[in-house]
């Protein structure tokens, strides 16, 4: 499952939202990755999420793949809309 969302952090996914984004990775059970460019990032590696300096306004594709990658997806996609400016 996947879906494309607009990065809307003023700041982007600098390293505290980076960390929040990386949490919230880890507590699910699917393989959780951000598509930027032809870039695919594992989202439980901070330094993986701060390689591509994505920036306010960007457009990502969040993607999960495992036993609850929708209920994975909804989560993050939650979490990116309105967890990281926090």
């Amino acid at each position: 499952k996947s879906k494309k969302v607009m990065i809307s952090n003023p700041s982007g996914l600098h390293v505290r939202p980076a960390g929040i984004l990386a949490h919230a990775a880890e507590q699910c059970s699917s393989k959780v990755e951000l598509i930027v460019g032809n870039s695919i990032i594992n989202c439980r590696s901070i330094l993986n999420i701060l390689s591509r300096a994505v920036k306010q306004g960007d457009e990502v594709v969040v993607r999960c793949t495992g036993e609850a990658e929708e209920q994975d997806l909804e989560y993050i996609l939650q979490v990116i809309a309105n967890d990281l400016e926090k």
